[in-house]
């Protein structure tokens, strides 16, 4: 019984070892920072191509060595981006419901204060709550996008791990 499950985890490790099909990614980085950011075949890009300046987003469905391919249709050489459109998604997704909070927040105090017949209905609380939610929500809305510059020390690259499966499927040297 020893033998037959050492057999089958063997079998499962030898598996999970095998080489996987490698893929090229795009890699925005900032040198010498920590900020990096990949994209894979499938993810969301937004690119900003120069002279003449115009905007091309869609999904990535091909990635060679100095172009890229969105949306099966257009094609354009890495050396021409002058920016790459990040989108901050915790911004993008909350900025609509901090419009919504003040307009809650000032009907739920306009009935409270109904209810418990104080005057007057809109106390000085609305107004100063209400104009942060929506100071904030502005914000947001503004800082939604991250617009990373090729100016700014932004780099856009191409990761080739189809290096390594070449690597790994040739002989082995003694």
């Amino acid at each position: 019984m020893k033998l037959y499950s050492l057999f089958i985890w063997s079998l499962f490790l030898l598996l999970f070892i095998q080489t996987v099909d490698a893929q090229k990614v795009l890699m925005l980085q900032k040198p010498g920072t920590g900020k990096r950011y990949f994209y894979h075949t499938g993810d969301k890009i937004s690119v900003r191509m120069g002279l003449p300046e115009f905007t091309v987003y869609g999904e990535i469905t091909y990635v060679d060595d100095s172009v890229c391919t969105i949306n099966k249709d257009y094609t354009f050489q890495l050396s021409k981006v002058n920016e790459v459109t990040r989108t901050r998604h915790f911004m993008s997704a909350s900025w609509r419901k901090l419009f919504l909070v003040p307009v809650i927040y000032a009907g739920g105090s306009m009935i409270n204060r109904s209810i418990h017949n104080e005057k007057p209905l809109v106390d000085n609380t609305i107004p100063i709550v209400s104009g942060s939610f929506i100071a904030l929500g502005t914000t947001f809305l503004i800082l939604r996008y991250k617009h990373c510059k090729i100016e700014d020390n932004w780099r856009l690259k191409v990761l080739d791990y189809d290096i390594f499966k070449e690597k790994s499927t040739d002989h082995p040297q003694p």
